[in-house]
């Protein structure tokens, strides 16, 4: 009678085989993820700026003056990807999500220049920063 099963060897190069494959999914794996937080700061920074934008045409052409004005206008699950925070103004009347010190990664934050100027001379930036606090390469400011 012929025995069945798997030998010591057969069940250790899967195993082997099972690694090397783990070795070379999970760097890339942890990269997309990286990348996904990123785009979604991203996202966040257009979606602040549409905001801005929108109530400046409802205000006839003027910018929000701070960031008060701008908590009620943003979407509810706008939050920070890194660390799941939501957002609001700060006491300097920019609004951010993350902390306002700018050293920890996902913030998003509105500095309103000249506001409540008329439109021709008022501006805002948008600054994001990703992964360590890093700023990207993206910074948005008025029509843009």
């Amino acid at each position: 009678m012929k025995k069945r099963g798997f030998t010591l060897i057969e069940l250790m190069v899967v195993v082997v085989i099972i690694g090397i494959l783990a070795a070379i999914a999970i760097p890339n794996f942890v990269k997309i993820i990286g990348r996904a937080k990123q785009a979604s700061v991203k996202a966040n920074m257009h979606t602040l700026q549409t905001t801005v934008e929108g109530l400046s045409i409802d205000n006839d052409g003027r910018y929000p003056d701070n960031g008060i004005d701008l908590d009620t206008e943003l979407p509810g699950n706008f939050k920070n990807p890194y660390s799941g925070n939501t957002g609001g103004p700060d006491n300097n009347g920019a609004w951010n999500v993350g902390t306002p010190d700018g050293a920890s990664a996902g913030i998003i934050y509105y500095d309103p220049e000249n506001a409540g100027a008329a439109y021709t001379s008022a501006s805002y930036t948008i600054l994001g920063q990703g992964k360590d606090g890093i700023a990207l390469d993206l910074t948005l400011s008025s029509c843009q």
